[in-house]
């Protein structure tokens, strides 16, 4: 019992988030049927109104003029190519930016469009910009190591141009920000195309607790390109978009999960970077200490690469203040991609024992009777989430040794758990998100000034606005925030999370840590995913790597080692698992 109420946390976090009520004036939650998180995948959408039509008309003639053969040679270009092997090919004058960009949509238009639902809208100047970027190549000119590269960014991070910034929330769903987020520009001086906006689960997947990782009221339901799999959150757009080979690359967010989580389960590199590294500037926020955009890839190459642009900055934004951060943004991550530096680095790697999960199994053949049903429910995802965990870190110390890297095995008891996110999501969301709202311009497209108005709007139409509920949202506005409580929480979780970890560290006489905790994310120090194979139910499975503050050139370092021994990502079989969603019903998009 000892091992499953340990466990027991972090089965019930990856599952659905349980909150305490909190008493405030705000209208109750609607009669009806209960609800509760899917458990059987992939998922129909609800019947509902609020799904943004997908608009392709910028994109007719070229998608129209482009053949059956330029397609398959493309294919045989671009897909699973990697950043430096497409600049290699438009260096060459086998592929331009356009022509790329004209790739990327067609695959848009037939693999995610009311299907895995991964893209969110699509940027009507991104086929100008690429002529645009091809004409300076031609010219002699290259803008930096993304020059033509298409890059699709999570619909929380805002961009000053024709598309919008929502959250995947109904409630702003006309909201146009007025200027780029600083990551933004960072991608623009790169010579970066924003593609477009990535779907996510709504609000940094902070609505309901029976709300299915990837939805989102103008999104719809974003589906794993592998099968039936939960894709996770909240950047599944981010994840299945670059799984798919629907784009280059991504930009997603994190705050306890949301990036390492959702690449790993759809067979990608994700990196949630030191917070502070990578700007958060017009990012809309679920907790602002903890959340961290990050790159996402289909190799460690690009996650570095990507990397690289999004920490730079342009001569016009404000120095950051801590000087090893600065020094840090100023890197070529890639040039840490090297198997020289990973041996250098000691990795523990924590295991579960076989007698655990067999005692595990044991209960669940013959549970006492004060077992509660909850537990008693959890208890079969519970022990498959142990094995899954094995399976990936017995993978990891295979590819670690073989590459020559030294390996401490750790018991997984010894790795810290994370702070309680359930005490710390509802004041963080309700500060961060109002302190956000009110930095916004006037602006008529945008009627919202606080949380407890996206709580009322949502009320006036819950059918379409909130089909699984808003239980999160409303917990959230009841709670006290911003109060001297709330920031004694804040402080007390980030300080005990960084003890416990640069404990670890020190004791195990380590400088990577391999375990699936989440401890990093309150102490905001970073974690990076690598494919490692795949369960036996076919669903990838990924080594979390974590480290110590500002340690990503180690977490690179050895991701890429671990990426180099294995080679474990194949792409998925699209025309396979799309079949399966013949029988999903899909919500009619709103010309709205």
């Amino acid at each position: 019992m000892k091992l499953f109420r340990r466990i027991l946390p972090l089965a019930l976090a990856a599952i659905a988030l349980t909150l305490a009520t909190h008493v405030a004036a705000i209208p109750p939650p609607p009669e009806g049927p209960a609800r509760s998180y899917p458990t059987e995948f992939p998922l129909s959408e609800p019947d509902y109104t609020s799904k943004r039509l997908r608009d392709f008309s910028a994109f007719e003639q070229a998608l129209a003029n482009l053949s059956a053969a330029r397609r398959s040679a493309l294919d045989a270009l671009v897909l699973e190519a990697t950043i430096p092997q497409l600049q290699q090919h438009m260096a060459s004058g086998d592929l331009t930016a356009e022509e790329l960009v004209i790739y990327y949509l067609d695959r848009i238009q037939r693999y995610d469009l009311n299907q895995l639902n991964s893209v969110m809208e699509l940027n009507p100047d991104a086929l100008e910009i690429a002529r645009n970027l091809d004409a300076e190549r031609a010219e002699g000119n290259r803008w930096g190591p993304l020059h033509g590269i298409p890059v699709l960014v999570k619909d929380n991070i805002t961009t000053g141009d024709q598309m919008h910034t929502t959250a995947g929330a109904y409630a702003m769903k006309d909201w146009r920000g007025d200027r780029d987020a600083q990551l933004v520009k960072n991608l623009r001086n790169a010579g970066a195309v924003i593609l477009g906006k990535a779907n996510l689960s709504e609000w940094a997947n902070f609505v309901d607790p029976a709300m299915p990782s990837g939805f989102s009221a103008l999104g719809g339901q974003t589906r794993h390109p592998y099968g039936p799999f939960d894709p996770l959150g909240s950047s599944s757009g981010s994840a299945v978009s670059v799984a798919a080979n629907l784009t280059a690359v991504s930009v997603g967010s994190e705050t306890e999960g949301s990036i390492v989580r959702p690449a790993a389960t759809n067979g990608i590199v994700g990196l949630k970077p030191t917070h502070g590294l990578v700007s958060g500037d017009y990012v809309i926020p679920l907790v602002d200490w903890m959340d961290v955009p990050g790159p996402m890839g289909r190799t460690v190459t690009d996650v570095a690469t990507l990397l690289s642009a999004l920490t730079h900055t342009d001569e016009g934004a404000e120095e950051n203040p801590d000087p090893q951060v600065a020094e840090l943004q100023s890197e070529d991550f890639t040039r840490f991609l090297n198997l020289e530096r990973a041996k250098q680095q000691r990795v523990g790697v924590a295991v579960i024992s076989e007698r655990a999960i067999a005692d595990l199994e044991a209960l669940l053949a013959n549970p006492p009777e004060d077992l509660p049903a909850e537990a008693r429910a959890t208890l079969p995802n519970v022990i498959n989430l142990l094995k899954a965990n094995n399976q990936a870190a017995k993978a990891a110390i295979a590819a670690l040794t073989q590459q020559g890297i030294a390996v401490v095995e750790l018991d997984n008891d010894t790795v810290p758990l994370a702070p309680d996110a359930n005490a710390a999501l509802p004041p963080g969301f309700k500060a961060s998100l109002n302190a956000f709202l009110s930095t916004l311009p006037n602006s008529p497209t945008l009627t919202i000034k606080a949380l407890i108005d996206v709580v009322s709007f949502n009320y006036a139409d819950p059918a379409n606005r909130i089909p699984y509920g808003q239980d999160h949202l409303s917990t959230a506005q009841r709670s006290d925030s911003p109060s001297a409580a709330y920031t004694a929480l804040r402080d007390s979780q980030q300080t005990t999370a960084r003890t416990t970890l640069d404990q670890l560290f020190a004791e195990a006489g380590i400088d990577v840590l391999i375990a699936s905790t989440q401890a990093y994310a309150a102490a905001g120090y970073p974690a990076l995913t690598v494919p490692i194979g795949y369960a036996e139910t076919g669903e990838p499975l990924g080594a979390y790597l974590i480290g110590k503050a500002l340690s990503e050139p180690d977490l690179l370092a050895v991701g890429y080692a671990i990426e180099q021994a294995t080679q474990a990502r194949q792409p998925p079989d699209l025309e396979k698992t799309l079949a399966t969603f013949a029988n999903l019903h899909h919500a009619v998009a709103s010309t709205q």
